[in-house]
């Protein structure tokens, strides 16, 4: 355990997890969740690249690491929920990507982050590469989800960040699975939206999100062909209720964008078979533009 001076670790930590300082690490002190260098001195970028993969810290602007505990297994699901959402909606639109909690660095800031789910509309190719560590660019969505572990001053502090650094909108699923919104360019206002009351984002046009999909997602979503205002529902002829729910479901969505569903635009699926795509349909996938200019 070369470099490390004293251990004490919040609750969550086991020695074996702190044990991984590098011998060219700096000696530290850890204390109250933080290690920091003994002498005084900010650690820097890169003494913290020293780190293995996981180490369960991030480096703040205070030249600290954080130490963050581990996800519970509730807050994980809801991640994961939000995730498959976006991914599901960025698929239909083909525009954008998700992503599930890799390492956010903000430059200039000496800061690293780890938003559990974070949206791109435009992502780099290269974060696909194997070499690639971490992304290196303010996401159009974070999304936060608090759990009784991180409630408090460092969930605050990252919302602090995000207003700060400029972040286009950020999410945060509260205790009460509660999302409330915050955006950079209305510092100062935020709307919170409870389970039951659909909510949505400039980021994903036709899309409503009930924050109870957060927490239990709903197999019907699975059923939406298309996410839009005009959206298109997949009959599954083997279960009806479930095509009812997803009929609910979109008549729901539609009415919050003040559109109106036409149930009769239902597609039947045949076993085994794919939904067959009108030509007007198929114009549309190749020519997604031409839509907007009617």
């Amino acid at each position: 355990m070369s470099g490390l001076l004293h251990l004490s670790p919040e609750i969550g930590f086991t020695q074996e997890d702190l044990a991984d300082l590098p011998d060219a690490f700096p000696p530290c002190v850890i204390r109250d969740g933080k290690i920091t260098r003994a002498d005084g001195l900010p650690l820097e970028w890169e003494q913290y690249d020293l780190l293995g993969e996981g180490f369960p810290a991030t480096l703040t602007e205070d030249g600290v690491l954080q130490m963050s505990p581990r996800p519970t297994p509730a807050h994980e699901e809801k991640a994961a929920n939000l995730f498959t959402l976006l991914k599901h909606f960025s698929t239909c639109q083909r525009a954008g990507k998700a992503y599930l909690g890799p390492e956010l660095r903000i430059r200039p800031y000496r800061r690293t982050l780890a938003p559990d789910v974070m949206f791109f509309k435009h992502p780099k190719p290269e974060w696909k590469q194997e070499s690639a560590t971490h992304i290196d660019q303010i996401p159009d969505l974070a999304v936060e989800i608090v759990s009784p572990s991180n409630v408090g001053k460092k969930c605050e502090d990252n919302l602090a960040f995000y207003h700060e650094a400029g972040f286009p909108e950020f999410w945060l699923v509260q205790l009460d699975n509660s999302v409330k919104i915050g955006r950079a360019a209305e510092p100062k206002m935020s709307t919170v939206y409870k389970p039951g009351e659909l909510f949505s984002s400039p980021l994903f046009p036709g899309l409503a999100i009930d924050p109870a999909w957060i927490v239990d997602y709903p197999d019907e979503i699975n059923l939406i062909r298309k996410f839009s205002p005009q959206i298109r529902v997949l009959r599954d002829p083997d279960e009806p209720q479930l095509t009812k729910r997803a009929r609910n479901m979109a008549a729901r969505i539609a009415e919050h964008f003040g559109e109106t569903h036409a149930s009769h635009r239902e597609l039947k699926r045949q076993p085994g078979r794919a939904p067959a795509i009108s030509p007007q349909a198929r114009t549309r996938q190749q020519e997604p533009g031409r839509e907007h200019e009617r």
